[in-house]
């Protein structure tokens, strides 16, 4: 088996920062790796207990995590983590960082797409394509290094404003826009350096002056007529996350950018009346939403995007996967079985990958017998 393969394969790993693995066994079709017990706590831990990381604290476990990420990407075949976050970094007394759990792990063969089971909020957005690379792991190092930050974000950011701009590139969508591999990445980190109070207020300055510009931008594109094309005015508005105000600002600074693309979005869901467009509104209203953290408005439009008339396959599966990451299996099943209903009555389309997922999701979910 692929994964038992695997297993044996990262048992050879010798790290200073990695526990050492000691045994694998397979239970009922899942398998289990056994990893020597680390005494500490876990950067989750630490920051639910209310311990606040200074910048240099945070730059300093991003070099330790990288000089991690460096050698498992290294190995022949490469090892690409897949979850990094948090709750699998282990500090222990002495202020030594572990890596643990490598449940989610996968070695880089040159094969088909995967399943992958990185945590939302902390997965690469091509990890719910299937697809897992050493990119992935700097995506999710970055969202680590901004979960540490927490509400000392705003002082480590004064304090170090290049860090912001390198958390945003590990966070980049594309993932040939981020840092390229962990070596890459380290470079980056050893050009932060503090910045002095009249440097800071001369940045802080022309800051303002983007943000202004940025804001006045997207209230200009919201007042336009249909003649815009639509491409260029959705454009538009999902470039309010890609603003440094988005990505490394605080939580009433990401709320207020969040409330702005609503705002703009349901202004062009009136605009542009084509079916395919509505859908597409309809998909970020819904993925914005949820953003926020607002379940109820979002299961509000996932609900209207499974209504609206040209919905295919890929739009129920967005519904049900979201039914599914709330815990409501039952649901997304009668949803499923309710779309096979409408599905006799028309011609079926080709199975796109958020419809595959949906289906695998099931298939466990059923334990085996939903065919």
């Amino acid at each position: 088996m692929e994964r038992k393969k695997e297993a044996e394969f990262l048992r050879l790993l010798d790290h200073p920062s990695l526990p050492r693995m000691i045994d694998y066994t397979e239970q009922e079709n899942r398998c289990f790796l056994v990893m020597e017990y680390i005494q500490g706590k876990s950067l989750r831990q630490c920051l639910e207990e209310g311990k606040g990381f200074s910048a240099e604290e945070i730059i300093s476990m991003g070099k330790r995590i990288l000089d991690i990420l460096s050698y498992l990407h290294s190995r022949k075949p490469a090892v690409y983590y897949g979850d990094l976050k948090p709750e699998n970094l282990m500090l222990t007394d002495n202020g030594t960082l572990y890596l643990i759990d490598f449940g989610s792990a996968v070695l880089g063969y040159d094969r088909k797409k995967i399943l992958c089971y990185g945590t939302k909020g902390y997965a690469a957005p091509e990890q719910y394509h299937g697809i897992l690379k050493e990119t992935s792991d700097i995506y999710a190092l970055g969202k680590t290094m901004e979960s540490l930050c927490g509400k000392r974000r705003i002082p480590c950011f004064l304090q170090y404003p290049y860090l912001a701009f390198f958390i945003w590139k590990c966070c980049r969508t594309q993932p040939e826009k981020r840092w390229k591999n962990a070596e890459n990445a380290i470079d980056g980190l050893k050009k932060l350096q503090p910045l002095s109070l009249k440097r800071w207020r001369g940045l802080a300055l022309v800051m303002c002056g983007i943000v202004t510009v940025v804001l006045c931008f997207g209230v200009y594109v919201g007042m336009q007529t249909p003649s815009v094309p639509f491409e260029t005015a959705v454009s538009s508005v999902i470039s309010m996350y890609r603003t440094m105000d988005f990505q490394s600002g605080g939580k009433n600074i990401r709320e207020t950018v969040c409330s702005q693309v609503e705002e703009h979005s349901r202004h062009l869901l009136y605009r542009y009346t084509k079916p395919d467009h509505q859908i597409r509104l309809l998909y970020l209203l819904a993925e914005n939403s949820e953003l926020q953290g607002n379940m109820v408005k979002a299961e509000g439009y996932y609900r209207q995007l499974a209504k609206e008339r040209s919905a295919k396959e890929e739009e129920y599966a967005a519904y049900g996967l979201f039914l599914a990451r709330q815990g409501r299996g039952e649901e997304s099943l009668d949803l499923y079985e309710k779309f096979q209903r409408k599905r006799k009555k028309e011609k079926a389309a080709q199975e796109g990958w958020n419809f595959k997922v949906w289906k695998q999701y099931l298939r466990n979910y059923t334990e085996g017998h939903y065919e």
